[in-house]
């Protein structure tokens, strides 16, 4: 979850602090019949023995595949954005505002939680969910992570979600209708093809963190637009999915376009910006160079069933228009 882990690298943390009052009275999921339903994950199995009616969600990827099927949780992920909700998401929410949860060094507070008298808690893009998964799941259903913290992709958590609220047809027919927008892109955007990216967000002083994983969401997404990360920069030196560049390897950024996100630090973005290294780079005097508000990072970073339509619409035009004026 980019609020609590995925990010960590990229200059995002999660705060700790409680929730907001005022959660919403209960919710009818609307789920088909078929219960019990049993899912099976990494951390064991949960079985939800009907249809819920309170849902909490932990995960903001399991919060937006449940909007995006139609229901409303009680309680949800509070984000770093206004409001506490991406915009995509409080464009879903109807009726009363449901509550919002925060993060703190070890993920959520249990007994917070179950006060809100949940029936199912979707938890499986949780990155702490295994320190409590058990307490919670032995009072109510929760789900969890199918790989490993923040590592299962969206549409395992789309279908997850869908089979916890029994709505399965449903989040398939969902998987496919975003696998067929982000397939979109690279038809109608032929120039992305076979062009380079570098994304950096703020590092320290004068440096920029540089995405350096194959494997990384964001890194997945621009490659089903089209475009690739180079192997100089796949090739940086340690684990992490990210690595520090100083301005003396500021070339490596270079590429058909450049991302960069500086978490609304107006300093490191004029330092970064104004070093005469990075302003001689080629994407930046042509225009190659986009730079990515706080909801687009988080679309990106923590790609999901609403967040991946909501980043095209926001992102592909200027994708488009960088590699363009890069290639010029």
């Amino acid at each position: 979850m980019l609020a609590a882990g995925a990010a960590l690298a990229l200059g995002l943390s999660a705060c700790g602090g409680g929730g907001d009052a005022g959660a919403p009275k209960d919710t009818s999921a609307g789920a088909a019949p078929g219960y019990p339903i049993t899912i099976t994950h990494k951390l064991g199995t949960t079985t939800i023995k009907s249809a819920p009616k309170r849902i909490v969600t932990l995960g903001e990827t399991d919060q937006d595949a449940l909007l995006a099927l139609g229901i409303q949780p009680i309680a949800t992920v509070k984000t770093g954005m206004a409001d506490g909700l991406s915009p995509w998401s409080k464009a879903k929410i109807t009726g009363a505002a449901p509550q919002l949860l925060t993060a703190g060094d070890n993920g959520f507070d249990v007994e917070q939680i179950l006060k809100l008298e949940p029936d199912l808690i979707l938890a499986g893009y949780d990155y702490y969910i295994d320190k409590y998964w058990k307490k919670l799941n032995d009072i109510v259903p929760t789900t969890a992570f199918q790989t490993g913290p923040v590592e299962d992709t969206w549409q395992q958590v789309t279908r997850q979600v869908g089979q916890a609220v029994g709505k399965s047809a449903e989040a398939e027919k969902l998987v496919t209708e975003v696998e067929g927008k982000i397939a979109g892109v690279k038809k109608s955007n032929p120039e992305l093809s076979g062009k380079t990216f570098a994304f950096g967000v703020t590092g320290q002083t004068g440096t920029i963190m540089v995405l350096k994983s194959p494997a990384d969401s964001a890194s997945k997404l621009f490659g089903e637009f089209g475009l690739s990360m180079p192997p100089a920069i796949q090739q940086l030196p340690g684990e992490s999915f990210a690595v520090e560049v100083s301005a003396e390897k500021y070339d490596l950024l270079d590429q058909s376009v450049l991302i960069t996100h500086y978490n609304d630090n107006k300093q490191h973005q004029q330092d970064v910006e104004q070093n005469a290294l990075f302003k001689k780079l080629k994407v930046v005097s042509k225009g190659g160079n986009i730079v990515v508000d706080l909801p687009e990072f988080y679309a990106i970073r923590n790609p999901s069933a609403l967040g991946v339509p909501w980043a095209i619409d926001k992102m592909v035009p200027k994708l488009s228009e960088a590699v363009k004026k890069t290639a010029a």
